[in-house]
């Protein structure tokens, strides 16, 4: 897949997270879904009014990212590739059971999934976070940070986005990036050129 084709595919995967987890939590009456305050799953765990566009936005999230990591990992040199990789399908499991398995289940894979959604999606956009696209790599880190904040203060919704919002303002970026840049160079690797 050309990379620009992959700047498609990452900027819708972000906006569409968003935009249906803002559908997801507008469902949500008495009482209202609250951003700083409620977890994510919330929206996904059975008896939310939109349980199904949630969980449909997590699955979405995890075979876009999917796509766009496994074409950087292609595009990339060295041993970076292979982080790549494995982070980007890391982080396509992760939502998958965040979907499969609701915080409602009671199952211990609603966490597993949550931790490889968030560590690996941060580190995947970490790592191809170079060349001309290093400067994006600080948006991972913050996420990173905010991970081991989740549950420690009233704000789990708070710390629960800054973590997952790193990887689909990522995503978004990077996207946008992707498109509005010229081919790449010939026999040049993804983000070398200092266009950027």
């Amino acid at each position: 897949m050309n990379p620009r084709w992959a700047g498609l595919v990452a900027l819708v995967t972000g906006v569409q997270y968003l935009v249906l987890e803002a559908v997801a939590a507008a469902a949500w009456t008495t009482p209202s879904y609250r951003y700083a305050v409620d977890y994510i799953s919330d929206l996904g765990a059975a008896g939310s009014p939109s349980a199904a566009v949630m969980n449909t936005a997590f699955v979405l999230q995890g075979l876009g990212f999917l796509v766009v990591g496994l074409v950087v990992a292609a595009h990339v040199g060295g041993p970076r590739r292979y982080l790549v990789a494995a982070f980007t399908v890391a982080h396509a499991v992760g939502n998958v059971l965040v979907a499969a398995f609701p915080s409602s289940s009671g199952s211990g894979l609603h966490l597993v999934g949550a931790v490889l959604a968030i560590v690996g999606g941060n580190a995947a956009a970490f790592a191809a976070s170079h060349g001309r696209f290093r400067w994006l790599g600080v948006l991972p880190v913050l996420g990173l940070l905010c991970a081991p904040l989740i549950g420690r203060s009233e704000f789990h919704g708070l710390w629960e986005r800054g973590s997952v919002y790193s990887i689909t303002l990522w995503e978004i970026a990077f996207g946008v990036l992707l498109l509005v840049n010229r081919r790449e160079p010939s026999g040049r690797r993804l983000g070398e050129s200092p266009a950027l």
